[in-house]
């Protein structure tokens, strides 16, 4: 506390505010920042009230303390998306675990702040432990920093160099500067002007590459999201007659969309309740439905396999212009407590006169991983069968939308209660359908027939990668700092 007092006294103090009125700043600027109904310039200065309180508090009791706030900002983001039928108690269930990523780089950041290149200890074990949730658990991306840009089109382009931890660490560091600024006043100030001039090259090379991608002329084709009447997500399974009625609209708008010019068409995720007994007759009727219209068809439907308890298989048949099923797939990441079989088969392309076209389901697709395998094999389209809530309208197909700009390939999301939309490899939303609007949910758009090529897809996750690398070197220097004051 002593050093610390000592560099405030040419300004505001800011010891004279109680410390934990930074802790409900953080609360509630956390809360402004991420998710739906957010404010996108507080990602700026969201962590700042939080670094300020832990570099003005020590001992485990204003550790706990703040951790009890990270969990309580982080339950109410959690609740901005909770809406029928989504249960209550999924807040806990995703806002402890997120704030228990985020907790390593707040309390290592407070321990060490007053080191040597300590100002970029707090965003590099933020990337890393963001990278660790969406890579290795089935919390997926929900929570990451690079998302507060999802209205930003210039900013989201940056996720073709360095994908989401290039974003997220300059979100942190720019937070980790303000703070230090505030905390050590004039000694400090320079330390901003670096952050600052990469988010202006930033701003400037998205704004330029997003704007040259109009000049960019290209092949496209037409393709089609078309909606389902179903609303069956659970027990009690549809009826026998309700299912027939399902098949007969989707198979109307299906041909609807095709004489419409779509070449590509997609359901959303659980169309339709297929049981097992009648699933080979069903598989024949959309393998016949694809031939006759000449379309390539993502049939996405659900097949219990038990109902006490309910377990299914939440698939989709990808059918080519021929009739042929090129490959089945099960949902590959379940959402948690989804009774869903988890798929495990490898990921396929299908090349569809000369366009690679991949698909995969809602949930998957919040997994950066997933669309880097996609990425690897080379796909120009994916297609992504989804269903939401209200509670993640429009936000769930907004974050799809980073998967196109990183790998490069457009995105074809046909949603069910939710925002259906074709994403360019630009981040750029084409075309877009509310299912909660009056409409024949039918979704046409053109969509270039080729990927673009982008860093990120080359150099993958080396910012993650660097980030080890400047913790080890933290970490030896800070050892060696340690046994140089044991020696004198």
């Amino acid at each position: 506390m002593k050093n610390f007092s000592s560099t405030t006294k040419q300004g505001f103090n800011i010891n004279k505010i109680n410390p934990l009125w930074y802790l409900a700043m953080g609360v509630a600027t956390m809360t402004l920042t991420h998710m739906t109904f957010s404010i996108e310039v507080m990602a700026w200065v969201s962590s700042v009230p939080f670094l300020i309180y832990l570099s003005l508090t020590q001992g485990w009791k204003s550790r706990l303390t703040f951790f009890l706030a990270l969990v309580l900002a982080w339950s109410f983001v959690v609740t901005k998306i909770i809406t029928d039928p989504i249960p209550l108690a999924m807040v806990i269930l995703y806002s402890i675990p997120i704030s228990l990523f985020h907790l390593p780089g707040y309390l290592i950041w407070s321990k060490f702040k007053d080191q040597k290149y300590a100002l970029f200890l707090f965003p590099v074990i933020m990337v890393i432990m963001e990278w660790i949730q969406y890579t290795f658990t089935p919390f997926a991306s929900w929570g990451v920093a690079a998302y507060t840009m999802h209205d930003n089109v210039s900013l989201i382009q940056t996720v073709s160099l360095f994908g989401l931890a290039g974003l997220s660490f300059l979100i942190y560091w720019v937070n980790v500067s303000i703070a230090n600024i505030i905390i050590k006043r004039k000694t400090a100030i320079s330390t901003f002007q670096l952050p600052l001039i990469m988010l202006f090259l930033f701003i400037f090379f998205g704004s330029i590459r997003y704007d040259m991608s109009k000049a960019n002329g290209s092949d496209t084709i037409t393709v089609a999201a078309v909606g389902t009447d179903s609303e069956a997500s659970g027990l009690p399974l549809p009826t026998k007659v309700r299912t027939e009625q399902t098949k007969t609209t989707l198979f109307k708008r299906t041909r609807t969309a095709a004489e419409g010019g779509a070449k590509i068409i997609s359901w959303n995720e659980a169309a339709i309740f297929i049981m097992p007994e009648d699933e080979q007759e069903w598989i024949n009727s959309i393998k016949e439905l694809a031939a006759e219209l000449n379309i390539t068809l993502v049939a996405s439907y659900v097949l219990p396999i038990s109902q006490s308890p309910l377990r299914y298989e939440n698939k989709y048949q990808f059918i080519d212009f021929s009739g042929n099923i090129t490959h089945t797939y099960l949902k590959h990441q379940p959402v948690p407590g989804e009774p869903a079989v988890q798929g495990k088969s490898p990921l396929k392309v299908a090349d569809i006169k000369g366009t690679k076209v991949a698909a995969a389901i809602c949930y998957d697709y919040d997994f950066p991983y997933l669309a880097k395998g996609y990425g690897e094999l080379g796909a120009d389209i994916v297609v992504v069968p989804s269903s939401d809530w209200r509670g993640i309208d429009p936000l769930h197909t907004e974050m799809a939308a980073f998967r196109a700009v990183e790998q490069g390939h457009s995105v074809l999301r046909s949603t069910r209660f939710g925002l259906s939309a074709a994403i360019t490899p630009y981040g750029e939303m084409v075309s877009q359908m509310s299912s909660f609007d009056k409409n024949d949910k039918i979704m046409y758009a053109t969509l270039s027939t080729k990927r673009v090529t982008t860093l990120y897809a080359i150099i993958k996750d080396i910012i993650v990668y660097l980030s080890f690398g400047f913790l080890l070197f933290f970490t030896i220097i800070s050892i060696r700092l340690k046994n140089t004051r044991h020696s004198i």
